[in-house]
């Protein structure tokens, strides 16, 4: 392999280049925090959707009549199942069945509202 000489740049180059032992040139510093400023922005991101992925698959549960009626939400405060054990149908006349149930499914969706609240306003770095 033939010999090539290293050849001198200009003296304010290596400066620039961020050679080990030299000062930063206020244009390095400033792109330097700002890539910073970008991995913490995409780091946040990151944890955000992470929150929101966990969030979307929970359920949540709302009772009634002594835990006799269950009613269970999705994150948007969808129904998406109820359970009513048999003593309730037969102890309770349908108004008051009635107002057993939506008192579950009240209780469910405010719970998946309260935890989209609380997703929402959490703290961002």
């Amino acid at each position: 392999m033939p010999f090539m000489p290293e050849m001198p740049g200009p003296p304010g180059n290596r400066e620039a280049a961020g050679t080990p032992g030299t000062s930063e040139t206020p244009g390095s510093r400033e792109m330097r925090e700002l890539m910073e400023r970008l991995d913490a922005v995409v780091a946040s991101a990151r944890r955000a959707e992470e929150r929101a992925a966990e969030w979307s698959a929970r359920q949540f549960v709302g009772r009634a009549d002594e835990g006799r009626i269950v009613a269970r939400t999705d994150a948007l405060g969808t129904l998406v199942a109820l359970e009513i054990h048999p003593l309730s149908r037969k102890r309770l006349d349908a108004r008051r069945l009635a107002d057993e149930i939506t008192a579950a499914v009240v209780m469910a969706e405010r719970a998946a509202t309260d935890a989209r609240d609380e997703l929402m306003n959490a703290p961002r770095p």
